[in-house]
């Protein structure tokens, strides 16, 4: 089975594509982005407008690694 590369396009409009076998695990990127989102979330509540510029940030920041959540 062929592995397929990833395409996404980065905060600067380049596309990369990252092969499917050098792609990083989501627990392993955006981890100041996650802990930031999460944080706010744990104190403001799931529907607080507070967070929706971090989660958003979050995943930008997951795009980015070809991750679509």
């Amino acid at each position: 089975m062929p592995l397929i590369a990833n395409t996404s396009e980065t905060k600067d409009g380049k596309n990369t594509t990252i092969p499917a076998n050098d792609k990083p695990k989501p627990c392993c990127v955006c981890k100041d982005e996650k802990a930031a989102r999460d944080e706010c979330l744990l104190f403001n509540g799931i529907d607080s407008d507070k967070c929706k510029p971090l989660i958003a940030s979050y995943k930008e920041c997951m795009k980015g690694f070809g991750f679509d959540i």
